[in-house]
């Protein structure tokens, strides 16, 4: 088959010339046999009669690597063998606290399909969820100091500062620490 391979080498020759031949795999195939069983790549043999060889190709497989940055972060699948040429999809999961961002080769389709064309690792990046942190006070009494946004499993710190005249009692959920870290979630 054209597609898999070709041969080059004589098309001709003379009563027990030594012919050479050589059997040429087109990417994604690798030379497996000539019609008789030899594997000998190139070959060689003593022209007696005419001959007639064919060369025999296989498709190559190759290995699809998936992973990730973070263990913590998600999930992903699509990894396996697969013959050239074969599109197959590829997708990232994010565990909760987490999204997913891009792929080693740039690339932010998730998911998405890719051909395979030889051994490759695609590496899933995630990034940690970004929240908002809102804080309600009477401007009157005092004020809360803080960061007003962090990442997934950031340790915030409040900080409550009662306005002369008042003092500190309580977090709305009755926490009396002042001041008050936590791990956003």
């Amino acid at each position: 088959d054209a597609q898999q391979g070709s041969i080059s080498g004589s098309t001709s020759g003379k009563y027990l010339d030594v012919i050479s031949l050589t059997a040429i795999p087109n990417t994604g195939y690798h030379f497996s046999q000539w019609h008789d069983g030899v594997t000998d790549n190139p070959r060689s043999f003593v022209l007696t009669q005419d001959t007639t060889f064919a060369a025999f190709f296989a498709v190559n497989h190759y290995l699809l690597n998936t992973s990730i940055n973070n263990p913590d972060a998600g999930t992903v699948s699509g990894a396996g063998t697969y013959e050239y040429g074969t599109y197959t999809e590829i997708s990232a999961t994010a565990n909760y606290g987490y999204h997913f961002s891009y792929w080693n080769d740039g690339n932010t389709d998730n998911p998405r399909i890719v051909k395979v064309t030889g051994d490759k690792t695609y590496t899933a990046y995630f990034d940690k969820n970004t929240y908002s942190i809102t804080t309600q006070y009477d401007a009157e009494q005092g004020s809360i100091t803080g960061p007003t946004s962090g990442k997934y499993l950031d340790v915030i710190t409040l900080t409550a500062t009662p306005k002369y005249g008042y003092h500190f009692t309580q977090w709305s959920d009755g926490v009396t620490t002042n001041p008050r870290s936590f791990v956003l979630t």
